[in-house]
């Protein structure tokens, strides 16, 4: 039961932090048909790279390891 109970309230806390996001921001996700993260009025979305081939004295390193994109908007 005390489980039960804690969970409910983290959720419930979480929930009361959110923000609402502009409806027009919705339609901008759903266009590029990616999902974003909204923090203090910004909508940012995290645009991955699959075209780069990166290397690093001669080791090829993945994408994700700083050679992303994104955009962000307010």
């Amino acid at each position: 039961m005390q489980k039960t109970t804690i969970s409910m309230l983290l959720i419930f806390a979480a929930g009361a932090f959110a923000q609402n996001m502009p409806a027009d921001y919705s339609g901008v996700l759903k266009t590029l048909g990616k999902q974003g993260d909204y923090k203090s009025n910004v909508l940012k979305v995290n645009l991955p790279r699959n075209d780069l081939k990166v290397t690093v004295d001669g080791i090829a390193t993945p994408t994700p390891f700083g050679f992303g994109g994104w955009l962000a908007m307010t």
